[in-house]
């Protein structure tokens, strides 16, 4: 798998170094600019009802006359850590590691709000297409060996990666069973147990066991047919991938091997449990498209109909017609891709929009995450951005140290 990082050992060493290197930079001592830290707070609190935080200018680096509000940030690596800060525009990235991101609140009416949000993070000269590969391969993995010797392979070949990831995570099961067309039938099972870092990161800990743990959701990728291509659940600290796949395509979990569609349907069910009620949504199903240009590869997703809702009994009785607005029109729309610049870095790149209606239920639901996201805020936060600097960092020691045997 390292090898489809590049077309030679020594480019592919060069595109890990800088892939991994540049994502590893974003978690380290994480810093915000004091107008920021103060501008994050306030979205989180209001991201559901925006009125709050439309007329408040210190959130904002431009006021446009057109009713939009947009708050543009640089995100780079100092040597104290890598900073957040606002400006009144942002260049393109020149080194690896640079992110910009871009949020935008358009006020469309008295209590309708758009929201868009862009972020491009500079990932070195990999390009699309190497990615796309390298997870080709590592979803092909488990078809060329039996599941626990693709488990010690990896231990293997990812010895740093395996001893980080296996502070928080233990692999329950990785199967691949054979099907006579070729395919193999391809089960990953692994547990995620907070305890094991309560004296290492106990804040981290303690929130992943009040928010995370209790958390429930299934994610199936279907077709037109209803076949499931992916199936992806997590439960009561268990998470759980099915899938199918031969020669590095996937197949459609049951029935005679055909082309991957350019399209499908993402149907997710989920809930979290806030204090002594569950809150969640079930049958939140968009479209779910491919992006394979020749300079761009990743996915894009399209949420034009409202889920059934979940909630406590007291809630019920609020009037719930704002809860369909965010679907009505474009929908939700979520794009995440691998951008080539040629001549320049690469781009990670993330961007959604979502459509508001204030309502009383819809602050409701705001409040919820404000709630979860003011106990992430400082000491858990820093402790999951380390985690994930550990992970990344890891990550990048064992493919530039693979990529380097018999140089």
């Amino acid at each position: 798998m390292p090898e489809t990082l590049g077309p030679d050992r020594r480019s592919a060493r060069a595109n890990a170094d800088a892939l991994f290197g540049g994502l590893a930079t974003r978690f380290d001592n994480v810093q915000r600019a004091p107008k920021f830290y103060q501008a994050r707070s306030k979205l989180g609190r209001y991201a559901l009802s925006p009125s709050g935080v439309f007329a408040d200018t210190s959130v904002w680096t431009t006021v446009g006359a057109d009713s939009t509000r947009t708050l543009t940030l640089l995100g780079t690596h100092t040597p104290t850590g890598y900073l957040f800060a606002p400006y009144a525009s942002v260049a393109a990235h020149t080194a690896t590691g640079d992110a910009r991101h871009v949020i935008r609140l358009r006020r469309r009416g008295e209590s309708e709000y758009d929201w868009d949000t862009n972020v491009d993070h500079a990932i070195g000269p990999v390009n699309a297409r190497e990615i796309a590969a390298a997870l080709t391969a590592f979803v092909s993995a488990p078809q060329q060996a039996a599941g626990a010797n693709v488990h010690a392979g990896n231990e293997t070949l990812f010895p740093e990666t395996s001893r980080v990831l296996g502070e928080l995570f233990s692999l329950d099961s990785l199967r691949a069973v054979p099907i006579g067309d070729g395919s193999a039938a391809v089960l990953v099972r692994f547990r995620m147990d907070p305890d094991r870092i309560a004296k290492t990161r106990p804040n981290f800990s303690k929130y992943l066991d009040k928010y995370v743990s209790p958390a429930r959701y299934r994610l199936r990728l279907q077709d037109g047919t209803g076949a499931t291509w992916l199936d992806a659940v997590g439960s009561d600290n268990v998470f759980s991938v099915r899938y199918r796949v031969r020669d590095g395509q996937l197949l459609a979990l049951s029935g005679a091997a055909r082309p991957l569609p350019d399209t499908l349907q993402i149907n997710v069910d989920a809930s979290a449990k806030f204090m002594i009620f569950r809150v969640g949504v079930s049958r939140l199903i968009g479209d779910f498209a491919f992006v394979r240009s020749n300079e761009e590869r990743g996915w894009a997703m399209h949420f034009r109909h409202e889920p059934d809702w979940n909630f406590p009994l007291a809630v019920n009785h609020l009037i719930s017609t704002s809860l369909r607005h965010p679907f009505e029109g474009e929908g939700i729309t979520v794009r995440i891709s691998v951008r080539d610049r040629p001549g320049s870095q690469t781009l990670l790149s993330r961007e959604a929009s979502v459509s508001v209606q204030e309502s009383a239920i819809v602050r409701w639901l705001g409040g919820l995450g404000n709630s979860a996201m003011s106990d992430f805020a400082g000491r858990a936060e820093a402790e999951e951005n380390r985690y994930v600097f550990e992970v990344l960092s890891a990550l990048r020691s064992d493919f530039v140290a693979a990529l380097s045997v018999g140089e």
